[in-house]
């Protein structure tokens, strides 16, 4: 049987050394280019083609997450009309290796033309020596001896080391603008960070609550929790006063020890009291308060300590 392992090991053993290498001429170019971003009055703006263009729209898409206004062009298309997308008080940085890429090179002479020496350009480049880092007002250095593939030839070493500088550069903004967590929610509210630290509990909870009484049997006290689909139940006394809860780990629990398991009701797996949230808390204090008492459903109470939902870790999470 053929086997590949040993030959990604030395994938990742070349490139680690890439990257160490790299490491090493990090100096105070790298901390012009972060104050270069920081300070520009426009956008932050990648330029690129091939492989190198990939990078560079992930390293683009990564300051946007952080609040850095900034996107990538297409050095193959940016003849085409892209050019028209730059303004003057921008800052654009050029990716490629080599620091010769012809499409690259012909866009940045092409947006000097434009703009004399008003606009500001960084050249992410191998060679310091290119006719891309000479033409350029800042040079970040992104060299590695090699690439990691057979032919030395495919990207490989070169993209991973552009992508970490691209890392570097995003972890040194965040820093610099003490960007915090519930910042970046703000930049993703449809995800799971955004519905955990910007919402409420009481636009996530579930507003449909189950009730059983004390005395209901066990047979329907599950049909109850099944349908409602929120893996618990609240129990009442008959005189209709919420005393405790069911949860179907209760019933898993407990159902061993029941004698008489087919006349058995609901006060014989109920767990007096429960553990309650205020309706106005944030999903991530919901999540807190699960993880700590290690349950999976909270039940919602408002200002008036009044039972109005029930939020799940899947509520919360999803």
């Amino acid at each position: 049987m053929t086997t590949y392992y040993d030959d990604a090991k030395a994938t990742f053993d070349l490139e680690i050394s890439a990257l160490k290498t790299v490491r090493e001429t990090l100096d105070t170019h790298f901390d012009a280019v972060v104050e270069a971003i920081l300070t520009t009055k426009g956008r932050t703006i990648f330029v690129a083609i091939g492989k190198s263009g990939i990078i560079a729209e992930k390293i683009a898409a990564s300051l946007s997450s952080v609040g850095v206004s900034s996107f990538f062009i297409d050095a193959g298309t940016a003849y085409h009309g892209d050019l028209g997308r730059v303004a003057v008080d921008d800052v654009v940085i050029f990716i490629s290796n080599s620091g010769e890429t012809q499409e690259v090179i012909q866009t940045l002479f092409a947006l000097k033309n434009i703009h004399q020496d008003g606009l500001k350009t960084i050249a992410l480049t191998g060679s310091d020596e290119s006719t891309l880092a000479k033409s350029t007002d800042l040079v970040l250095k992104v060299d590695v001896a090699e690439e990691a593939d057979p032919t030395k030839l495919a990207p490989t070493s070169s993209t991973t080391a552009t992508l970490v500088m691209g890392d570097a550069l995003l972890i040194a903004i965040e820093k610099a603008n003490e960007f915090k967590r519930e910042d970046f929610a703000l930049y993703h509210p449809g995800g799971s960070i955004g519905k955990m630290l910007l919402r409420n509990v009481e636009h996530s909870m579930h507003t449909k609550i189950p009730y059983v009484k004390t005395t209901t049997p066990i047979n329907d006290v599950i049909y109850r929790i099944s349908d409602f689909g929120v893996g618990m139940t609240l129990v009442k006394t008959p005189e209709d006063k919420v005393i405790g809860i069911i949860t179907d780990g209760d019933i898993r629990k407990k159902f061993i020890y029941i004698n008489q398991v087919k006349g058995s009701t609901a006060s014989d797996y109920m767990t007096e009291g429960f553990i309650t949230i205020n309706k106005k808390a944030r999903n991530n204090a919901a999540w807190k308060k699960m993880a700590a008492n290690n349950i999976s459903n909270l039940v919602v109470e408002d200002d008036d300590d009044k039972v109005v939902g029930i939020i799940t870790i899947h509520d919360v999470l999803e």
